[in-house]
């Protein structure tokens, strides 16, 4: 007989998105290093407080819930762009070669490890 589902502790809840972090903030750093080797903004500090931030604006342009409306997601682009470019000083094209390594860092680790970074939730 299957037990009905219980939801985890929140000590869980907690732990969870403490590994989340780490890892996005680890996968950011590692993309901003790869995109802009030498940089003296990039730090793995920097790259939590900037994960922190980036996943805010995800839930705060709703795009986790709308996702099917275009607007929310040029408004959370416009908002990762400006954030990323200012963060760490680079330019257009920079920022979007660091959101192309995102997406294939985020990926990488998906699949190996099976951990979803915030921005993946």
């Amino acid at each position: 007989m299957d037990r009905p589902y219980a939801p985890p502790p929140p000590r869980n809840h907690l732990l969870a998105f403490l590994v989340r972090l780490v890892v996005s903030a680890g996968v950011l750093w590692i993309a901003v290093g790869w995109v802009s080797p030498g940089n003296p903004a990039n730090t793995f500090g920097r790259a939590v407080l900037v994960s922190l931030v980036l996943s805010v604006a995800w839930f705060v342009t709703l795009v986790r819930f709308l996702w099917f409306l275009v607007l929310p997601w040029l408004l959370y682009v416009a908002i990762w762009l400006t954030v990323i470019m200012g963060t760490y000083d680079l330019g257009f094209a920079s920022a979007l070669l660091v959101a192309l390594a995102l997406a294939f860092l985020s990926w990488l680790v998906g699949a190996i490890f099976g951990i979803r970074t915030l921005r993946s939730a």
